[in-house]
């Protein structure tokens, strides 16, 4: 093993300094992954030698680390404070792009037990490492980032909320966003593509309903002209899903929503059918 990987013991020491951070990444697309990125930022007040950068990417399937991908370059610049760098397959369908990478698909890949880490290209140490779809050994800050990618709608990533925080725990960190390269992260799931909304919701037809109830519960009724797949999804406003449920091919389903320890929140309710999706939000009681 490279003498870069080494210094992932001695992570939890690096990373408490680091000034640069990867703050987002986008990962998986609607068919072809071919708009992927990496973004990186100065959290820092000084400029940042990223010719001294690079950027390892571990495939954990196995369940453990294996690297299948490095990029730098010493033609890199300075990042200056509170700059962003884009690392992407295609620039092409990447804005703010700094540097296109190979391959232009499947540049990153989409987990599970995935990790990606910067390190110092001089010395080998670690500076920032992040682990998603679960929390890969030796390669994590705190635990795993439980936000995901999503391939059911594109303009979607995960990143840093709010924009380059950094506790050194992965999943305190990352939030499924809207995909910002080169520009501060940004959730809004009802204005963005996310996974968690959609822009122009597909008429359905039927009946879809949501009942707020006092206790800070609610009740959500469907029902179509004819049997079809019943799916709900509850996500709240950072994109964490909370409540996925299914009912089978029916006319007719009702489902409950425990919000009673989340009164006074955004909530954003997904029903899905054969025929498409329709999402509404709604403030818990």
């Amino acid at each position: 093993m490279r003498p870069t990987l080494l210094a992932l013991s001695s992570l939890i020491a690096v990373g408490a300094e680091a000034q640069i951070v990867i703050n987002e990444m986008d990962y998986d697309q609607v068919s072809t992954d071919n708009a992927e990125y990496i973004e990186i930022k100065n959290i820092g007040l000084d400029p940042w030698p990223m010719n001294d950068v690079s950027v390892i990417m571990f495939n954990g399937s196995s369940g453990a680390a294996e690297e299948y991908r490095t990029i730098s370059s010493p033609e890199w610049p300075e990042l200056q404070a509170g700059e962003y760098f884009v690392i992407c397959g295609n620039a092409s369908l990447t804005q703010n792009c700094d540097h296109d990478a190979s391959p232009n698909t499947n540049l990153v890949q989409n987990g599970p037990l995935d990790a990606v880490a910067l390190v110092r290209t001089s010395n080998g140490d670690v500076i920032d490492v992040v682990s998603y779809g679960g929390s890969l050994p030796d390669h994590v800050e705190g635990t795993g980032t439980s936000a995901q990618d999503t391939n059911l709608n594109d303009g979607v990533s995960i990143g840093r909320s709010p924009d380059g925080n950094d506790t050194d725990d992965n999943d305190a960190d990352f939030f499924l966003m809207c995909s910002t390269p080169g520009a501060q992260n940004l959730i809004d799931p009802i204005e963005c593509d996310l996974s968690t909304g959609v822009a122009a919701p597909v008429n359905v037809g039927g009946i879809f309903l949501l009942y707020p109830q006092s206790s800070g519960r609610v009740v959500v009724f469907a029902r179509e002209a004819a049997p079809t797949e019943m799916r709900l999804e509850v996500f709240t406003a950072n994109g964490a899903l909370i409540q996925d449920e299914s009912r089978g091919t029916t006319a007719q389903a009702q489902w409950n929503i425990d919000g009673e320890a989340l009164r006074g929140s955004l909530l954003v309710v997904r029903y899905t059918t054969s025929e498409g999706a329709v999402t509404r939000r709604i403030v818990v009681p």
